[in-house]
């Protein structure tokens, strides 16, 4: 199949262009201990054009994926993955934001053994890992946005604190702070869209992007290591919030960024791919 841009793809997507050219990443911001913000500092990056996926990919477009090529999701074959279920946690007493690996959670079992995605096809697809993500790229034949990509797409060219502006996020603006407290069908949320009308760019899940963890200035080739019992590995990046994220506004800004283990899967955490 070849697509409205001329590339060669497995699956359609309804394509959003990006216009090329210099924007402002990141925040000049120091956190109440003193320590930098992680999106810190502002600093101008120049981005090629490119094409954004209007939606994050759903659960109806990664069970197309898994059916022509028998993919096992990293969570699959780890036999579990993180799911929010709620409760008290008794080793920490008054905590209530309890998530837990739950064994059986996946893609098509988001909640764990017994839950399902009948009704979810529109809905983010959850519980990837950016290994994941990739591998569904290669058969689509498609990438995943850069995080300078992404949030130049979700920012635009004018330093908005939000993709919807630069007023205080409400319950309505997105799916965020569990007002939910689940997934909801891609481009339910209008607010959510950003400059250039891209679904979901805010809240319902967080989305990889494909450059590594490192501090700014924007490098697409750096990447932080992490050493580890087991040996180094890379961290990844996440973006855009989701669906859990706190009633505080700074975690819906959209210079927000969170480092991630690569094979990480998580209720709350999904993709969306771009090309040339």
């Amino acid at each position: 199949m070849t697509d409205a841009g001329g590339s060669d793809v497995r699956a359609a997507f309804d394509w959003v262009r990006i216009p090329g050219g210099p924007f402002t990443m990141g925040l000049d911001r120091v956190r109440p201990d003193g320590t930098p913000d992680p999106a810190s500092p502002a600093h101008e990056v120049d981005v090629p054009e490119f094409r954004m996926a209007r939606s994050p990919v759903t659960v109806a477009d990664f069970a197309r994926f898994v059916e022509e090529t028998g993919y096992r999701s990293t969570a699959e074959q780890a036999g579990r993955s993180w799911v929010w279920v709620g409760g008290e946690d008794t080793t920490t007493p008054g905590q209530d934001d309890l998530w837990l690996e739950v064994e059986g959670a996946a893609w098509s079992t988001p909640r764990g053994p017994g839950s399902g995605i009948e009704a979810k096809g529109d809905h983010p697809v959850t519980h990837v890992s950016r290994v994941d993500c990739l591998a569904f790229c290669e058969w689509a034949g498609v990438r995943l946005p850069t995080e300078a990509e992404w949030e130049k797409a979700a920012r635009g060219p004018d330093r908005r604190t939000y993709v919807w502006g630069d007023d205080k996020p409400t319950p309505d603006v997105c799916n965020h702070s569990m007002f939910v407290g689940d997934t909801t069908p891609v481009g339910k949320y209008p607010s959510a869209s950003g400059p250039f009308g891209l679904h979901d760019i805010a809240g319902n899940v967080w989305e990889w992007v494909s450059t590594g963890w490192h501090p700014y200035p924007f490098r697409a080739d750096r990447a932080q290591l992490l050493k580890t019992k087991q040996g180094t590995v890379e961290l990844g990046v996440v973006r855009g919030g989701s669906f859990f994220n706190d009633c505080n506004p700074a975690t819906m800004r959209v210079t927000l960024r969170l480092y991630s283990l690569l094979l990480y899967t998580c209720y709350d955490v999904g993709f969306r791919v771009c090309a040339a």
